[in-house]
C-alpha cells in the first residue's frame, strides 16, 4: 500500500446522497473535533461506509490495556435530513504530501457519494480561554460564512489552520463544494470536553439536528463508552 486507500463495506458502493455533508472528526488540538463526532456517532443512526488506511499515518501503534489498536479513519453515514457523512478516525497523515493524498481522497469520494458541503473543526489552543469558548470561523465561501457564523456566534479567523481541518476545506473549495471550518478555543486539556460540547452545539444549529446538548460529565462518558465501539 502506497497510497491511502478506501475500502468499501458492503452495500455502499450503491449509496446516493442528495445534497450531502461530510463532518471532519479527527484527532487535533483537544482532541475536539474527535470527541464532538465520537458524541454525535453515538446519539444519531449512522452505518460505516468505508475504512481509511494510509502509510501516511504515523508510524505508531496505540495500545489501550494491552489492547493494540492501529491508524485508522472511518467514514459513517448517518440517513438525517440533510444527509451525513461523518469522518471519524484516531490519525491523521504526518506530513504535507500524506495529507494532500489523504483529503484528496475524502473529498473526491465524498463528492461522488453526492456530498455538496464540507464541515471541518478544530481546536485553537489558547492559554487563557473565555467561558463560552469562541469558535473562530473561516470559508471561501463568503455568503456561507455569513449566514453560519450568525447560527452559532461565531467570529471571524485569521491565521493558519493546519491538518486535514484547513486542508479539506481548501480541496472542497477546488472540486466546486462549498465549506466551512470552525477552530473551538481550546484549553491546555486533552481531551478538551468542554470545547468539543461547544462543537456539538455548533454543529447541532447549523445543521437543525435536533440533539440533545450533553453535560460535561455526560459527554466524557460517552466518549469513553464510543472508544469500545468505534476502535474496535
Amino acid at each position: 500500500m502506497l497510497e491511502t486507500e478506501i475500502l468499501l463495506e458492503d452495500g455502499a458502493a450503491d449509496l446516493k446522497l442528495e445534497d450531502g455533508v461530510l463532518v471532519e472528526g479527527l484527532p487535533g488540538i483537544g482532541l475536539v473535533a474527535k470527541v464532538a463526532v465520537a458524541y454525535m456517532l453515538s446519539r444519531m443512526r449512522v452505518k460505516r461506509v468505508c475504512r481509511i488506511f494510509s502509510p501516511h499515518f504515523p508510524s505508531l501503534g496505540y495500545v489501550s490495556e494491552g489492547r493494540l489498536v492501529f491508524s485508522f479513519a472511518d467514514i459513517y453515514y448517518a440517513d438525517s435530513r440533510p444527509p451525513i457523512l461523518f469522518l471519524y478516525g484516531n490519525s491523521q497523515p504526518s506530513t504535507s504530501y500524506g495529507q494532500y493524498d489523504f483529503c484528496e481522497k475524502i473529498i473526491l469520494f465524498s463528492k461522488q457519494l453526492g456530498c455538496r458541503t464540507v464541515i471541518t473543526i478544530g481546536g485553537y489552543g489558547k492559554e487563557v480561554v473565555s467561558e463560552r469558548r469562541e469558535i473562530y470561523c473561516s470559508s471561501t465561501d463568503s455568503a456561507l460564512l455569513e449566514e453560519w457564523m450568525r447560527k452559532i456566534n461565531g467570529i471571524y479567523y485569521v491565521g493558519q489552520i493546519v491538518g486535514a481541518a484547513g486542508l479539506l476545506p481548501v480541496l472542497a473549495a477546488e472540486a466546486g463544494l462549498r465549506n466551512f471550518s470552525m477552530l473551538v478555543e481550546a484549553g491546555e486539556m486533552t481531551p478538551d470536553f468542554q470545547a468539543a460540547r461547544r462543537a456539538i452545539e455548533a454543529v447541532n444549529n447549523i445543521l437543525d439536528l435536533g440533539l440533545e446538548i450533553p453535560t460535561l460529565d455526560e459527554l466524557s462518558r460517552v466518549y469513553m463508552q464510543s472508544l469500545q465501539v468505534l476502535e474496535a
